[in-house]
């Protein structure tokens, strides 16, 4: 898949986390997004920071995203009907694009 594609894909949303403290707020702005989109169209890019130096690294930060947007779709009783896709956004930040099937076959 060409990145350039997923780097320029249009999402209603961009959130760049670069911190645990920022996950909660993101999640539940999610949330309510993806509930007003449950028949349309949806696509999220979160943005995790490259760097070594972090507290968290990507890899734990995007553990933590997807700890609590599952718990949080339980919670709201949604059906997870996303496609992740993960890249190197740019020299400072890793991508990873939530969308539904629907937006997903536009890449």
């Amino acid at each position: 898949m060409n990145v350039a594609r997923l780097v320029n894909f249009p999402v209603k949303r961009t959130c760049k986390i670069s911190d645990v403290s920022q996950i909660r707020p993101m999640i539940d702005e999610f949330i309510v997004h993806y509930k007003e989109s449950q028949s349309g169209e949806f696509g999220w890019r979160i943005l995790l920071p490259r760097h070594l130096k972090s507290t968290y690294d990507a890899k734990r930060l995007g553990a933590a995203i997807h700890t609590e947007l599952m718990l949080a779709l339980k919670k709201n009783k949604l059906l997870p009907n996303l496609k992740d896709l993960r890249y190197i956004h740019d020299d400072y930040n890793y991508g990873w694009l939530l969308l539904n099937p629907k937006m997903a076959e536009k890449l």
